[in-house]
Order: structure tokens, then sequence, then C-alpha cells
């Protein structure tokens, strides 16, 4: 076993012994990674809050070779995040963000990027007004999936290759925006307004600070929401269940978000 220091954010954690978790955890230098935190389930663990969902911290582990499953062996609060805790809302939006690197992220393949992303993307929800979530994590996911290489083209119809700004509407199987005259060949195609595809650009291009503060929610960002939480689904594949995504469908169906 050799053993290695990195910053980690929480994704999920199960109790498998009466004092043990496994904690699942977005690594900066080493992508997601499966721990076991031995006795962190007692009331004087040494962990304490540590390993809280989203908490961002600075981490030991023993990594051993040619195994999935490493031992966690020291954890240390960087963020703890606390303003998201305590808001189910932001709870749920977060959690979107959390469930859509676990699922499609490989285990163990290093992403700077992505954890500078997702770590941004935790602070944006925690400062966030519940009117400002929306636009964040759709900004969160756009970026996201283009450092996975899996992001829409947006530019261009990606069927005829023609720039498209009237008329657009969204492939959810060709993986981008088509043009009037293409929409036809992709049956799962979604109309979107002008609006939305020039906020969607902005999503992909702008800081997730800036439009935070430059995109409450409302019609538009409403509809930047929906096509690209079906985007995300398709990526996910076909029939494969979204647990953060239903519930925060429900809660904003709910009029709650």
């Amino acid at each position: 076993m050799s053993v290695h220091r990195t910053e980690a954010v929480v994704l999920r954690s199960r109790k498998i012994r009466e004092s043990s978790k496994i904690v699942v955890l977005f690594s900066q230098n080493y992508g997601k990674i499966s721990t076991i935190a031995k006795g962190s389930l007692r009331p004087k663990s040494k962990f304490g809050s540590s390993l809280e969902l989203f908490t961002h911290s600075s981490i030991m582990f023993y990594k051993k070779e040619n195994r999935d499953l490493h031992t966690l062996s020291h954890s240390e609060i960087v963020d703890p995040f606390d303003d998201i805790k305590k808001d189910f809302v932001k709870l749920a939006y977060a959690s979107v963000a959390a469930e859509i690197v676990e699922r499609l992220v490989p285990q163990e393949e290093p992403n700077k990027a992505l954890f500078a992303l997702l770590v941004s993307a935790l602070g944006e929800f925690a400062a966030a007004e519940r009117s400002e979530l929306e636009i964040v994590l759709s900004s969160y996911q756009l970026k996201m999936l283009h450092l996975i290489g899996y992001g829409p083209e947006l530019a261009r119809c990606v069927r005829c290759s023609r720039e498209v700004e009237d008329g657009p509407w969204f492939g959810l199987l060709s993986g981008g925006i088509l043009c009037p005259m293409c929409k036809d060949k992709d049956l799962h195609a979604l109309a979107m307004t002008d609006d939305a595809l020039a906020v969607m650009r902005l999503c992909e291009r702008d800081p997730l600070d800036t439009l935070r503060r430059a995109h409450p929610s409302g019609a538009v960002t409403r509809e930047v929401a929906d096509i690209l939480n079906s985007f995300v689904r398709v990526q996910l594949g076909e029939g494969a269940g979204v647990k953060s995504l239903d519930f925060l469908e429900r809660i904003r169906d709910a009029g709650n978000a």
C-alpha cells in the first residue's frame, strides 16, 4: 500500500458496519475514489464531520494496488458548505451536481479542472439565493459535460454544420443544436427559443458567479434547465434513474424551487 494526500469532496457515503462506512469522493489528484472510513460512525471519531455530504476536505488515504476500495486514514475540513446543508432546496441542486459526477466519471480518472468546477459550484450554491440556483446548475452541467467529453455542440447544427441563430432545436440524441431543416433527423429533438440558446451559450462560456448574479430564475432559465436535465438523462443511459433530478423536479413542480 502507498500513502496519498489530496483534497476531495464527499459525493456519497453508506454504512457498512456498526462503526464504519464507505465514502465515495471526488479528489483533486486522483479523480473519483471509493474509500472505507473505519470507525467513522463512532461518537468520538477522528473524522468528525469531515465526511458529511458535499464537504470539501484535505484527506490522506492508503491506496491498495489493483483494488477499487482504499482506506481513508485522515480527513480535515477545508470548507463544510454548511449553507447548502441548512436548505433542502440548495441540497437538492447540489445533489444533482454530485450524482452526475459519480455516475458519468470513471473511477480514478484524474480531472483537476472538474474538481475545481465542482468546488466552485458548491460555493455558488452555498452563496446563492433560491432564484439563482437554477442557472448555476445549468452552467455547471454544461461545463462538466464538456470537461468529460460529452458536451453538446451549441455553435452550429450538428447535422449540416450551418450556423444556427433562429428557430433552433436541441437534438438530445444528436448531441447539440439542430437547424429547422435538420430537426426531423433526431426523433428526440426539443424545440427551443432563441433566448434559451443565447443563455445556454452564456452558460457554456461565462463564470458561475457572473451567471448567478445576471440570470435569476425565469421562463428562459427554466427552459434551459429542462433541456439540459433531459440531455443529462440521455448521457446516463435510457431508462436510467436519476434520483437527485427526480427529487429536484418534484420540489420545483411543488413551487419550492
